[in-house]
């Protein structure tokens, strides 16, 4: 068993701010994206774009999804005893699973900002809009895992 930490109650709701932070960044930051995408490049716009979405990167969203990711490592062991990870329930992998795209989906965004800050547009405004809402369809499915628990067999 893995000692406690802290409880697990507060680890969950430490889990759920965290949750609320990253996913408010992960909608704001495309459309950040999309804004910059329209605006010319040098320009003032582009880089109010710019910096607001480095601002929203480093202060939220980067430091967020790292402690979704640790608080929820805690919570799935100390729910579970320590070497037991095959015994997770078929709608934890689902989630996990998830939160894996989810990074992928922020470590795409994150690379994609970078390179419009350098003046790089591979992607149209319209493609961010389009996407804008890939973090909010991957948290309804997590959080109906989450708290339904559905059996999966």
């Amino acid at each position: 068993m893995i000692p406690a930490l802290i409880p697990y109650d507060f680890a969950r709701a430490l889990h759920l701010i965290f949750v609320i932070a990253w996913m408010a960044g992960m909608l704001m930051l495309p459309r950040m994206l999309a804004y910059q995408t329209e605006s010319t490049p040098g320009g003032e716009l582009d880089a109010k774009m710019a910096h607001a979405a480095d601002r929203l990167r480093t202060i939220i969203v980067n430091p967020s999804m790292i402690a979704v990711w640790i608080f929820g490592l805690y919570l799935a062991f100390a729910f579970h005893a320590a070497g037991q990870a095959l015994l997770f329930p078929l709608w934890l992998w689902i989630k996990i699973a998830l939160l894996l795209g989810l990074t992928g989906w922020h470590g795409y965004v994150v690379a994609e900002g970078k390179r419009m800050a350098k003046g790089e547009r591979r992607r149209s405004a319209r493609f961010w809009r389009m996407t804008n809402e890939i973090p909010f369809l991957i948290a309804i499915a997590a959080v109906l895992l989450a708290t339904l628990e559905p059996r999966l067999n």
